[in-house]
């Protein structure tokens, strides 16, 4: 999930980061955040492996904004939104091929924003020909969820907490 503070200002939003990077924390269930060009605070982190949004996306997001950024209290949330994460068992990009030139990129698992353009590139380099750096992610083993289909989303929730659970420790 993604809240968009209001519009900052230019010296109080680069208060916050001073070299305009996009940042991640070190944790399982991660918390990442950037300054938008209008000088908003993007923040996101959490989710919900239940398909329902029951944590109030606005309410949560912006509270563990306010862990990172307590000096935010003041500011207004103008957007929040969600989505689908597809997410591997490794957590590792799934690279490989359908047929000899047909190619697949998936499972970014709450990274894609970083790792996509990586992604891209290895990919245009592949369709042109060069295809060692793309193989290197090809070769990463896979396996799917275990419990197939009707335990994949208690098994999901499951795991989560445990991921959250080690973050707190």
């Amino acid at each position: 999930y993604i809240v968009a503070t209001e519009p900052l200002g230019a010296e109080r939003a680069a208060a916050l980061i001073t070299n305009n990077a996009a940042v991640t924390d070190i944790n399982w269930v991660i918390d990442y955040f950037r300054r938008s060009s209008d000088h908003r605070l993007l923040f996101g982190g959490r989710v919900s492996y239940s398909g329902i949004d029951p944590l109030g996306t606005r309410r949560a997001t912006r509270a563990r904004m306010l862990k990172v950024f307590p000096q935010l209290a003041d500011t207004r949330i103008d957007f929040a939104w969600g989505g689908l994460v597809d997410i591997t068992l490794n957590r590792a990009p799934h690279f490989g091929r359908l047929e000899p030139d047909v190619y697949f990129v998936q499972g970014f698992s709450g990274h894609g924003i970083a790792l996509t353009g990586i992604a891209g590139k290895l990919l245009a380099e592949t369709i042109s020909g060069t295809h060692d750096r793309f193989d290197v992610f090809a070769r990463i083993k896979h396996r799917d969820f275990p419990g197939g289909p009707a335990l994949r989303r208690p098994a999901l929730v499951l795991a989560m907490l445990w991921y959250r659970l080690r973050d707190l420790l």
